[in-house]
């Protein structure tokens, strides 16, 4: 008879192969492979974005013929496992040990040449490395407080990324041989613009989304200050480069005042294009007609294609009032719709209801602000999916 600790751990697996069979198919694949408690899955990368990451490290080996990777922070080791393929040497801290025993179970298991270190990273350890080697420190540090809460400033994450970054710069200015690039891992909800100004010096910023949905975001040191939208799916991968002052330069098209929008195509930017802030660009680089200042969604003509991922709609009808659109949806039938409001007067939640309308179905109601004047005017738009029209 199994042991209650031992019960326990068997359901672990159980249930730690079930919920990352998607998330982490290579791991899945392997007998024998050990899966840690529920909240470390939660947290851990997919395999989709340690893959980006890894395909990162790969175009840095070519820049610098040998590089040793050190994961700083190496909770379940999804990032190290893949990122260890590109790496000469590969150094793994993690202070839980629990976690450490597993990560290197599982490295051992799939033939991973790491070295394990189950204890807390600090600014200090760096002191115990030759630096003579190109290095790679790989940074994602906890965003949750000593309440479970979570945290999104930049200082009250661990361990201390800031001081870290310090550290590194005092060491090179002693040690002119040093070469040493920071990966840092944040949060998706962090304003990496703000991140930089604390961090100081020159950064890549890498915004990634899967699927369309946001997932990551990478800063990595000694860069060209340049920022990525990178959008990945199961097979392909886009990326949208650009630098701050390319954004604040572009010249935007906005909707001209009493256009007729009927038959054309709204477009809405994937997620990394927004958290990237690429809103004047999008316009310039595609040929696009943006709503409104503050409303990032782009128009263009059923005949023009634009290779750029997002949603794209076509415009059914265009209303101004929700009861005239109350009236076209009853007279069609319609009973179900997907209603979003972006910089609208009111909220989506509010406009279903007053629709009243159940979530769900082809049709589209988006409520926005449009037209070249200052904020621009509200106007609801009954759409239609279709796919994005790409040249």
């Amino acid at each position: 008879m199994l042991s209650d600790s031992d019960f326990r751990f068997a359901l672990q697996q159980i249930e730690g192969r079930q919920r990352t069979r998607d998330k982490l198919p290579t791991f899945a694949a392997i007998d024998g492979w050990l899966y840690p408690p529920r909240l470390n899955l939660e947290q851990c990368s997919s395999e989709r974005t340690a893959r980006f990451k890894a395909s990162l490290l790969s175009t840095l080996n070519s820049q610098l013929s040998t590089l040793n990777l050190i994961d700083a922070t190496g909770g379940y080791g999804v990032d190290t496992f893949f990122m260890s393929e590109q790496a000469a040497e590969t150094y793994y801290f993690e202070q839980n040990t629990e976690l450490a025993a597993i990560a290197e179970n599982n490295f051992r298991l799939a033939g991973k040449s790491v070295h394990v270190h189950p204890e807390p990273f600090t600014a200090q350890t760096l002191s115990t490395f030759d630096f003579r080697l190109s290095t790679i420190i790989y940074l994602d540090p906890a965003r949750r407080d000593t309440h479970g809460g979570k945290v999104f400033r930049l200082e009250d994450c661990t361990p201390n990324v800031i001081n870290i970054v310090r550290y590194i710069r005092e060491m090179r200015a002693i040690r002119t041989d040093m070469n040493i690039r920071i990966v840092l891992k944040l949060s998706p909800m962090l304003d990496f613009h703000q991140a930089v100004r604390q961090l100081g010096g020159t950064w890549d910023t890498f915004v990634v989304s899967v699927n369309g949905e946001m997932k990551e975001l990478l800063l990595l040191s000694e860069g060209s200050g340049k920022v990525h939208a990178v959008m990945l799916s199961d097979d392909s991968e886009q990326v949208f480069t650009f630098t701050p002052d390319e954004e604040s330069r572009a010249e935007v098209q906005y909707l001209p005042a009493n256009m007729s929008l009927t038959g054309m195509h709204v477009y809405e930017p994937d997620a990394a294009l927004l958290k990237a802030g690429a809103f004047r660009l999008i316009s310039a680089r595609y040929r696009l007609m943006k709503a409104a200042l503050n409303t990032h969604l782009y128009f263009a003509d059923t005949n023009q294609a634009f290779d750029c991922k997002g949603r794209t709609w076509q415009i059914i009808a265009v209303y101004t009032r929700v009861k005239d659109v109350q009236r076209a949806l009853a007279c069609a039938g319609v009973t179900h719709a997907n209603v979003l409001a972006r910089n609208y007067v009111l909220p989506a939640d509010t406009l279903r209801k007053q629709f009243r309308l159940k979530d769900g179905g082809d049709d589209y109601i988006i409520g926005c602000r449009a037209g070249e004047a200052g904020a621009g005017q509200p106007i609801l738009l009954h759409c239609k999916r279709v796919e994005n029209v790409q040249g």
